[in-house]
Formats: C-alpha cells, structure tokens, sequence
C-alpha cells in the first residue's frame, strides 16, 4: 500500500511522462513507421525495391534500349551511305536526313557525323532525365525486333484496307502500294535508303515534331488527350505532305497522301505507346517489306 507521498511523487512523473507519449504518437502515425526501433537496413531495403527490374512494355519505351535497337541501324546506313555513295554520298541521302542537315549547313555546321552524334546525345539526354536505372536485359532486344516486324506486317494490312477503300471510291485508281517504289534488289543503294528513312523521319516527325507540338497546344489550354491526338495527327500530316515538297518530290495523288497519313498517323501512335525505338523498328521493317522484299497482302 503507497504511501501519501509516494502517491503524489507518481503522480508528478506521471504529469511529466504523459505529455512525451502524446507528442511522439502522432509522429509515428504521419511516417508510416511499425512500432519498434528503427531498421537500419530500411532505406537499403527501399533502394533494393526500386531497382527491380521493370517489365518488357515498360523497359522498351526507355530511351536507352530504344538507342541500343537504333544505332546499328544508324550505322549500317551511315556507313552504307559512305560506302555506295563515295564522294557523292549526299545524293543517296534519304529525305529527312539531306533536309536536316541543308539546315546544319546554313548554320555553318556541316561534319558528317553531327546528326547521328545529335541524336545520341538527344536519346541520352533523356534518358538522364528520366532519373531510370540505366541497366536492362540485352534479350529485350531480339524481341523489339520482332514486335517491330509484327507492327510492320500490321500496317501492311492497314494500307491494304487503304487500297480497297480507294479501289471502291475509283475503279480506275492507282492501288495506294504503288506509293512505294517498287523492288529494286539489284542495288544496295534503295535498302541503305530504307534504314536511313527509319531511323531520321522517326527522329524528325516523332521524337521530335510530337513533343513539340504536344507541348505548345498544352500551353494554349488544350486537355491532355486531345493535345496528344492532334500532335499525333499534325505530325503525320507534315510527315505525308514532305513526301511532295522539295526537289525532286514525289507527284502529289490523294492515294499516296492519304495512306502516308495513316502511316504516319501509325508510327506516331506506335512512338507514344511502344516508345523511339520500336516506332524506328517498325517504320525500317515496313519499308524493307514493302520496298525491298516487295511482299504485301
């Protein structure tokens, strides 16, 4: 049995002691942390958690695997364009990559290797941006190739549908395929051509025009969605419109224009949902099929 003094020197450590427990409480709750001592492993442990390694669909749409499926392609054209065209090689340069670099020019920036050098520095860039693990699994990258060819045997079957729609509308038209020059495998020079226009009117029309455009409509208020399908839509139809401009250009038929709108239209979807380097694969694999191999439906 406490004693009266006892009983008042508990009560005045109780007044002290109360006051301490309430004040840590809430703190604990506001963190999230398990009662007990502190792990000294847990931000290891955290750190561990985020470097899992992601899933295909996510790793493919990172830069980094999308410049590591790009850049043979870049070479093999780079160095083919060297190799057939000799002192010539501008002539044999695809469209995209001759207007980039008339505009370098102007600008007095005229070395060979600057565009590829660009875009290396562009896909890197972001990819140190992104704040992303800079390591993935090289085997993704067989199976980039692959989605890549099944993404090209689909837009085959697009501009087949394209053709039919047309052949209704005008029994005397022109099949929309014959916008694609027709095989020519006697020569290197159309294939080498093939890789260059994959690779630089993705870099031009996607990763760079989309952005762009996507970002100036969000500055004037435009909702997410629709910004993203009217960039989608405006880069494809630039991208089919620079098919006829310059010289030489390609004779303007609303065939041909409209079913490289609706490629366009395509590789920009396949850019923004499966990434650079999957859109690259697609739009190379698409013009050997139909160009080089001359295969359609």
């Amino acid at each position: 049995m406490m004693t009266r003094t006892a009983r008042d020197r508990s009560s005045r450590d109780m007044q002290v002691t109360i006051p301490w427990i309430v004040l840590r409480n809430p703190f604990k709750r506001a963190s999230n942390t398990p009662p007990g001592p502190a792990r000294p492993d847990a931000k290891v442990v955290a750190g561990e958690d985020r470097r899992q390694p992601l899933s295909y669909w996510a790793s493919t749409r990172r830069p980094l695997p999308s410049l590591s499926l790009v850049l043979p392609i870049m070479l093999a054209y780079e160095l083919g364009v060297l190799w057939q065209g000799g002192a010539s090689a501008a002539s044999i340069r695809t469209g995209a990559d001759a207007w980039m670099r008339h505009i370098l020019a102007s600008l007095g920036l005229v070395d060979q290797w600057l565009p590829p050098l660009a875009l290396v520095v562009i896909l890197l860039g972001w990819q140190v941006a992104s704040s992303r693990d800079w390591r993935f699994s090289p085997s993704i990258l067989p199976v980039m190739l692959l989605e890549s060819c099944v993404l090209a045997v689909a837009l085959v079957g697009v501009s087949r549908l394209i053709d039919l729609g047309f052949s209704v509308l005008d029994r005397n038209a022109p099949p929309v395929l014959s916008a694609v020059s027709s095989p020519a495998r006697t020569s290197l020079t159309p294939l080498i051509g093939y890789l260059g226009a994959g690779v630089y009117e993705e870099a031009l029309f996607r990763l760079v025009l989309v952005p762009i455009l996507f970002a100036l409509l969000r500055l004037l208020q435009t909702p997410p969605i629709l910004a993203s399908a009217l960039a989608v839509t405006g880069s494809a139809l630039l991208f089919s419109l620079a098919h006829h401009a310059g010289t030489p250009g390609e004779a303007f038929t609303w065939f041909a224009f409209v079913f490289r709108w609706m490629a366009g239209v395509f590789f920009a979807w396949v850019f923004v949902i499966r990434g650079f380097g999957i859109a690259v694969g697609t739009h190379t694999a698409y013009d050997i099929l139909v160009g080089w191999v001359g295969w359609h439906f």
